[in-house]
């Protein structure tokens, strides 16, 4: 008996059911994370982007047909005369802000012709006009001498029509023309040689020249060796970036510039409107400097404005405006 309630009070085993529900639990457990884990990290769809862009392809233009070049402009033939007449290119109209009015006196008006010396007979006849026109004579031309002396003898205006280089290369000036590419003592020769004629020259203004009178440096040597002989310098503004009056100026040397060109369209109608403006500009201005040529047309022209140049301005000769 003793035995048997020893025996009895032995401990049963404990069941292992729950551990088992347990486990099986937590290993559920453990997967759902881990495929919560993967759904959010691989499977989860992103936010919506926005469709992509279709890309045009660049129209395709036709290849640009390039213009035509233009027909190129042969030089001008060469003629006898040593020089052609007139200025190189009508250059444009000189700022009037630059020409302050000047008060107290009447408008005056000069008119030099330029290239004096080929032209005889029509030469003759502007010297003959009753007007105090100033004579701008090219050296070592045929008739240089003998318009000088003849204009010289009605108490004209004399000048020395001085050969300057061009731009357009080719344009020749002339004998006796002055170039960039002499030396100083080249210069001096050359400017002395024109100017030693048996007419005496009381002033000076450029032919031709767009190139040289932009050269301030050899500008200065023509203009000293003009001061001092005691001339006078008239600019006749062949180009729009000419130096040569205001070095002048500079220099001291007596000087005035071209307002108006009379004839660069050689028709009578034509100078007679430039004629015109020429007075209005002095009436403007107190005075104008116009350049005309010995033309047939020029000619013509003169004798037709002789009225309006009579009775509308005061015509003097060019060294009264020059100062």
């Amino acid at each position: 008996m003793a035995l048997a309630k020893k025996n009895s009070k032995k401990k049963r085993p404990k069941s292992t059911n729950g551990c088992l529900i347990i486990s099986l639990l937590l290993a559920i457990l453990v997967l759902l994370s881990l495929g919560a884990t993967f759904y959010f990290l691989f499977l989860r769809p992103g936010p919506a982007s926005p469709p992509p862009t279709a890309v045009r392809p660049a129209p395709v233009r036709p290849p640009s047909v390039p213009a035509p070049p233009p027909p190129a402009v042969p030089p001008p033939p060469q003629t006898a005369a040593p020089a052609p007449a007139g200025p190189e290119t009508p250059p444009p109209a000189p700022p009037e802000a630059e020409r302050p009015p000047v008060v107290g006196q009447p408008p005056r008006l000069a008119i030099i012709i330029d290239d004096i010396g080929n032209n005889r007979p029509v030469a003759e006849q502007l010297i003959a006009l009753d007007l105090p026109l100033s004579f701008s004579v090219l050296p070592f031309t045929i008739n240089a001498d003998h318009l000088a002396s003849l204009a010289a003898a009605r108490g004209r205006d004399v000048m020395l029509h001085l050969p300057m280089e061009a731009i357009d290369s080719r344009l020749s000036p002339g004998p006796g023309a002055l170039m960039l590419s002499m030396p100083k003592e080249t210069l001096l020769a050359t400017l002395n040689r024109d100017l030693g004629t048996p007419y005496r020259p009381i002033g000076v203004n450029n032919h031709m020249g767009s190139r040289f009178t932009e050269n301030q440096a050899d500008m200065r040597v023509v203009l000293e060796a003009l001061k001092e002989r005691g001339l006078f310098f008239v600019d006749s503004e062949t180009s729009a970036k000419s130096i040569a009056y205001r070095t002048a100026k500079e220099l001291g040397v007596k000087a005035a510039r071209r307002d108006i060109f009379l004839d660069n369209t050689p028709q009578v109608t034509s100078i007679l409107a430039q004629i015109g403006k020429a007075i209005i500009f002095a009436q403007r201005h107190g005075q104008a400097i116009a350049i005309g040529h010995p033309r047939p047309s020029t000619l013509e022209a003169l004798r037709s404005a002789l009225p309006r140049l009579k009775t509308e301005v005061r015509m003097v000769p060019v060294h009264e405006l020059v100062e």
